[in-house]
């Protein structure tokens, strides 16, 4: 250090510097404005060729150069403190410090680059002598005043720095005050941008347009010329740029950057936010991007877009128009992301949830059935044009109303046709036809389902009215043309069958053994012919719920006696032996005697078919008495 060297003007008077800075606080409009008042005074009063205010970020770990007189034009990066020794000391100690010849400090003490080339750029700026004085307010460090000499080293003596100390001290609550303010308006301001942005997402349908206004809103906010939109791709890990907004112009929409790539995969991946100043030498910058468009990147500043602790994608804004991004903006974003997240999130669950539910009134609407959906209260919640035109009324006035009642009030101007026991499964009234007496449609099948939700819990019932006006003519069709049928072929086959047994009995004269065993053989062909055809007759008698079982007493061996007679010589010719294996003293069941034996001669007509030549099928039966069920009996869910 060399020896103090008195100084050609002396500091003013402490109470004429302090009148001075209070007249500067109270004309300012702005921190700014505040700034370069109070140390254009500082440098009058003090007699020193440079003053300038640096201010602490939110956490203390950087500083940054705010303000200077004479004014400049740009600022540096924000300096770590851990890069900055002496003024790390003076704040810490919240003491003023003096360095009165730079040009006699020992560089070699000092091995940070970020130090080393601050204290270059001094030197060329002919500084000599620095006084760093600690600003502290709300007994809070918030940064420092620095007082410079040029040319010749000066030396402050203990009255000045008090004069000064005590002139800092009001600057730093002044300051605080502006801060204070400003980050109350930029509060406000970021509730309103986020306020805008909540109500455009609600008002807005095209994801896009959402896009657009979320971009055009932060960039307008932060005072940028770029921002980026990016979401991320689940399914293959890809940022996706969804809108980049640049001068009002939208750009990069669908380009995608690999998973991991670039600034905004670090930021998505460690879900931490990343200021940038200079991304040329930044090894995480991926230049394709800017490249492809020949848009030139300054800075950067990227936040991960995180809801519920999942990051869905990110917010990049480029080229802050004004200064460096600082890390309280970084933390801004930061919030807003997550409340923005919340909004698109909510805006494409609401686009997804519209989109199924018009495919499902597409759906819905497209069926020619009537569709009425009730809640447990059975109050009707939804329904479709069919319905609608079935009861008279719009599909909105139907919305509220009792289904018990409509189906009633239905119900009056028809009438029950049939319920086909097919399709109630056991639950009598759960399906039934109806004949509308009015009206373009005139048959109905009415169904009431049960309607479910994902565990299979029961939440409503829906009501089907499917027009089967087709379906009963084409039923009416093939009934009458059954009927015909079956006439036409029992008629000539009933006359063949009395031939042959005119002739069996000799009217027709005598026959031959062999003529005999020819003639059985054409008898019971037409017999198993006029089986099929009452089968089909049964069949129809099924369909239309006429089926009628003439039940009596029954012997097994009679039973089992005629349905091997009537297949007796069908055995022959695929020369299939048949046997019987009953046990003795069976007991008399009840059952139609024609239909049960035709149920056991199609067991045993399908047996000959499927056996070998010179194969055996033994027709057996036992009495069985069971003590015990174990069972557990048939599930009450089986038909």
């Amino acid at each position: 250090m060399s020896d103090p060297v008195s100084s050609s003007k002396q500091s003013e008077p402490n109470t004429q510097g302090l009148l001075r800075i209070s007249t500067a606080i109270e004309t300012a409009a702005t921190l700014d404005e505040l700034l370069l008042l109070a140390l254009n005074e500082f440098v009058q009063g003090l007699g020193v060729a440079l003053c300038g205010v640096l201010l602490l970020d939110a956490r203390g770990e950087s500083i940054s150069l705010v303000s200077t007189f004479p004014p400049r034009i740009s600022f540096p990066p924000p300096i770590p403190m851990s890069d900055l020794p002496i003024m790390q000391r003076a704040l810490q100690q919240r003491q003023a410090y003096q360095i009165h010849d730079i040009t006699e400090l020992p560089r070699e003490r000092y091995r940070s680059p970020m130090l080393l080339q601050i204290l270059t750029m001094l030197t060329e700026a002919q500084v000599r002598s620095l006084l760093i004085i600690p600003l502290v307010a709300q007994d809070r460090v918030i940064g420092a005043l620095v007082v410079a000499s040029i040319e010749q080293p000066r030396h402050f003596d203990d009255q000045e720095i008090s004069s000064i100390r005590l002139m800092a001290s009001q600057l730093a609550a002044a300051i605080t005050a502006f801060r204070t303010i400003e980050e109350a308006e930029y509060r406000n301001a970021e509730l309103m941008t986020l306020n805008d942005i909540a109500a455009a997402v609600n008002s807005m349908l095209d994801p896009r347009d959402i896009y657009h206004l979320v971009m055009e809103k932060i960039n307008q906010f932060f005072r940028v010329e770029a921002g980026s939109l990016l979401m991320l791709d689940e399914e293959t890990g890809e940022m996706v740029f969804v809108i980049t907004l640049a001068g009002g112009q939208e750009k990069l929409i669908g380009q995608r950057i690999p998973p991991g790539v670039g600034i905004v995969g670090d930021v998505v991946r460690t879900q931490q936010y990343a200021i940038v100043h200079d991304p040329e030498y930044d090894p995480r910058f991926y230049r394709n991007v800017s490249e492809g468009i020949g848009y030139n990147v300054h800075s950067i500043l990227c936040v991960p877009i995180v809801v519920k602790g999942r990051t869905i994608g990110a917010i990049e804004l480029l080229n802050k128009r004004t200064g460096r991004f600082t890390e309280e903006e970084a933390i801004r974003l930061t919030r807003m992301a997550a409340t923005i997240g919340i909004a698109i999130e909510n805006a494409l669950l609401f686009q997804q949830v519209s989109t199924v539910r018009d495919r499902f009134e597409a759906i819905v609407n497209s069926t020619n059935s009537g569709i009425l959906m009730a809640d447990m209260r059975g109050v009707v919640v939804a329904s479709n044009v069919v319905a609608a035109r079935l009861f008279h009324r719009s599909r909105e006035a139907l919305i509220g109303l009792r289904l018990d009642e409509l189906i009633a009030e239905l119900m009056e101007r028809a009438q029950v046709v049939e319920e086909p026991a097919w399709l109630n499964d056991g639950e009598p009234h759960r399906v039934f036809e109806i004949e509308l007496i009015e009206g373009p449609t005139r048959y109905l099948r009415h169904t009431i389902l049960p309607v479910l939700d994902t565990h299979g819990m029961q939440i409503g019932r829906l009501a089907m009215f499917e027009n089967i006006d087709k379906e009963r003519e084409l039923a009416r069709l093939r009934d009458d043309y059954t009927g015909m049928l079956i006439h036409d072929l029992r008629a000539p086959l009933t006359a063949i069958m009395n031939g042959i047994m005119m002739v069996q009995r000799g009217l027709g004269g005598p026959i031959s053994p062999q003529q005999q065993e020819m003639l059985n053989i054409a008898y019971q062909g037409s017999q198993a012919m006029l089986e099929m055809i009452n089968t089909l007759l049964d069949i129809s008698k099924m369909e239309q719920g006429r089926m009628i079982l003439n039940l009596e007493p029954l012997s097994p061996y009679a039973v089992v006696d005629e349905a091997i007679e009537r297949l007796q010589v069908y055995a022959q010719q695929r020369k299939v032996q048949l046997a019987q294996d009953l046990a003795v003293g069976l007991p008399l069941f009840e059952a139609d005697r024609e239909k049960i034996v035709r149920v056991l001669q199609n067991l045993i007509d399908n047996a000959i078919k499927f056996s070998p030549e010179n194969g055996i099928i033994t027709i057996g039966a036992r009495q069985i008495e069971l003590d015990a069920d174990t069972l557990g009996g048939v599930h009450p869910d089986l038909p």
